[in-house]
């Protein structure tokens, strides 16, 4: 049997996605929209769930929080994200192993219950479209190893950034203002 919690604000939202399961022998569901209950829950180390299916955006304490609590009390239950936002916005969440999968709450029923499926079996079920994600995070990272600055190039820009010239700033360095402009060209070229 797969005991999930559902934690939601909106008892409408946890009534309906109770009720994708109630046809699902092997998946008994339990819902809450009391924060304050569930932080007590997990103190006591009460009935501990093999998944939390929980909203990201409520307004007594954010999911993000919610899932830190769970995985420091219960490191062995899994947990699912799920929201009305766009899920791209948490994919690095999954990277941070904070989270063992996102949902969005326009999911179909078959669409939920394979990715509880393969989360239980500990499995990852994505959208497509992660690969873009990772791809993309991976080149942030590259780009940012090559645009290492020394303190010089750290330095200028910091003056730049309080609006001071090139001789001013020539002046502040003690150096000559065509030093100045050459750093400002490699500053220019990395960038």
């Amino acid at each position: 049997m797969i005991k999930i919690l559902i934690v939601d604000d909106h008892p409408i939202v946890l009534e309906g996605t109770k009720n994708l399961f109630q046809d699902i022998e092997d998946i008994l569901v339990d819902t809450s929209d009391d924060i304050y209950a569930i932080h007590q829950m997990l103190e006591e180390k009460q009935n501990p769930y093999d998944l939390y299916l929980i909203d990201i955006n409520m307004p007594e304490q954010n999911g993000i929080v919610l899932c830190s609590k769970v995985r420091t009390t219960q490191p062995n239950s899994k947990i699912i994200l799920y929201t009305g936002d766009n899920i791209e916005d948490y994919y690095s969440l999954i990277l941070e192993k904070m989270v063992h999968g996102l949902l969005s709450k326009t999911s179909t029923k078959e669409q939920m219950i394979r990715a509880i499926r393969a989360t239980i079996a500990g499995d990852l079920v994505l959208p497509s479209n992660f690969i873009n994600y990772i791809k993309d995070f991976y080149n942030a990272n590259q780009i940012e190893e090559t645009l290492k600055l020394n303190e010089r190039e750290k330095q200028i820009l910091q003056y730049i950034s309080k609006g001071y010239t090139n001789s001013a700033i020539a002046i502040e360095l003690q150096v000559t203002q065509r030093t100045i402009e050459r750093n400002l060209s490699q500053i220019f070229n990395l960038l």
